[in-house]
């Protein structure tokens, strides 16, 4: 129960604060905002691995699938963690949508066509995973801004986050990206990271 908890507290602080980052004065600014949410959450993730596996599956259901599928998290949980991350971030899109005016403009940006937002976050989720591992492994916490800049500098900034399924649904609950679009990015982001666990198993199997 506490790790799902969690887990619904982290997505809905990620969301939360990536609603808050498109408000930003300049998208510069609100990538790095983006990109140290993803640091600290990827932090304190990290400090719940136990011998249940890998804390690190907290994160994201992406996370959670890529981590589930070579081992490091067991596959009992995937399910009630991924629903508890989808729930946190929609909260957080909500508690965003509630500010309403007094976050001020949103930022100017276009929303990609869904072949793009698909084909597009697949590829970067193949690479967000691989990152995932290393940290998993002896890197640093750090490298979890990687795949979020990568993003922000592919995709248009409201999609900076599609990376993590449960957070882009919860930017779209804020209002700020169209719903379609957010759930084929979310299921290419689960899509993605199953790859690239598959293929890291390949090239370096996880005991």
């Amino acid at each position: 129960m506490r790790t799902l908890s969690v887990a619904a507290i982290l997505a809905a602080l990620t969301t939360f604060i990536a609603a808050l980052a498109l408000h930003a004065a300049d998208a510069t600014t609100a990538v790095l905002a983006v990109a140290a949410i993803t640091v600290f959450v990827t932090w304190i993730a990290r400090l719940h691995t136990d011998d249940e596996g890998s804390g690190l599956a907290l994160i994201s259901p992406a996370a959670a699938v890529a981590l589930t599928l070579v081992g490091r998290r067991g596959a009992a949980l995937i399910l009630p963690l991924v629903a508890a991350q989808v729930l946190g971030a929609v909260l957080g899109g909500f508690a965003a949508l509630a500010l309403g005016d007094r976050l001020g403009d949103t930022l100017v940006f276009t929303d990609p066509s869904m072949l793009v937002a698909g084909v597009v976050t697949g590829v970067l989720a193949v690479v967000g995973t691989w990152v995932l591992f290393a940290i998993d492994g002896e890197a640093h916490e750090a490298y979890a801004a990687v795949p979020t800049v990568m993003t922000g500098a592919v995709l248009p900034l409201g999609f900076i986050a599609a990376l993590n399924p449960a957070v882009i649904l919860g930017i779209a609950t804020a209002g700020l990206v169209p719903f379609d679009i957010a759930l084929v990015a979310a299921a290419s982001a689960l899509v993605g990271a199953a790859i690239g666990a598959y293929t890291m198993a390949l090239v370096a199997p996880v005991e």
